[in-house]
């Protein structure tokens, strides 16, 4: 588990059984898709438009 989470998050997952776990830590890399997505959009653009 990553060590800079909130303390809401870190005592949920550590009641969760192992399959329950799993789902939350896809879900999470679920939600970060769209922003790894927008960084690697704005650095193509970037890339792009340099001079």
């Amino acid at each position: 588990m990553a060590a800079a989470q909130c303390v809401q998050c870190f005592r949920s997952a550590a009641a969760q059984q192992a399959a329950s776990m799993s789902a939350m830590n896809r879900g999470i890399l679920i939600l970060l898709l769209p922003v790894f997505a927008l960084l690697g959009g704005f650095c193509w653009l970037a890339y792009r438009r340099r001079d």
